[in-house]
């Protein structure tokens, strides 16, 4: 049993977007974060659908390595916050809270959260991963 979900069984979580728009992260950049390093809204001239989330980019090139490489950029439990699912809970996590650990994009819900995060990376996923499959059975969709 693996502890921490792998970045190839991201788009098999539940990603996290608006019911209404279907955009996924609020409109920001999963590319950017890895490229540039901050969290930076996409446009919807970048926009790429992975099965029923838009997502959008700041650019072309950022668009087509999304496209290539979904799994790669999607975040860490759908974007739910890590500290939120380690409590159980689904809550979204902020697009501009963020860390990258091992290769992959994990969101927050609060600075302190982040903050404890960044104290202990694994111990945070592996708490989050063992209560992702409850908190998997609280989403409605």
């Amino acid at each position: 049993m693996a502890l921490f979900p792998a970045p190839a069984r991201a788009l098999d979580e539940r990603i996290i977007f608006d019911p209404y728009t279907g955009l996924s992260l609020g409109g920001y950049d999963p590319v950017a974060y890895f490229t540039d390093g901050e969290a930076r809204f996409g446009s919807d001239e970048h926009e790429v659908v992975v099965g029923d989330t838009y997502w959008h980019f700041v650019s072309a090139a950022n668009a087509n390595a999304f496209e290539n490489a979904p799994a790669a950029y999607v975040p860490g439990f759908g974007g739910y916050s890590v500290g939120a699912v380690a409590r159980g809970v689904p809550l979204p996590g902020n697009p501009k809270l963020f860390a990258i650990h091992h290769g992959r994009l994990y969101l927050f819900a609060t600075t302190e959260e982040r903050g404890a995060f960044l104290g202990d990376a694994d111990k945070a996923i592996a708490a989050a991963a063992a209560r992702w499959p409850d908190v998997l059975k609280l989403l409605a969709y």
